[in-house]
């Protein structure tokens, strides 16, 4: 015979509660990051392309100048 229990499952609800807090977390923090990494895009790109000016053109320059 098959007991029936009018207690609620708290267990499984506990467990579900804290999976979606989690995913809810996890959630914000990759939106956090993503507007992080949209707000700095620019700044990230220009400080990129002075460093490769540097080092493609200004480096051998030099290197020629003084005969290294």
């Amino acid at each position: 015979m098959v007991k029936f229990s009018n207690k609620p499952n708290i267990k499984g609800i506990r467990n579900t509660a804290e999976d979606t807090n989690y995913k809810a977390k996890l959630i914000g923090r990759e939106g956090r990051l993503f507007a992080g990494l949209n707000a700095t895009r620019i700044t990230g790109i220009a400080y990129g392309l002075i460093l490769a000016f540097v080092l493609v053109i200004i480096i051998p320059l030099l290197a020629k100048a003084f005969g290294v």
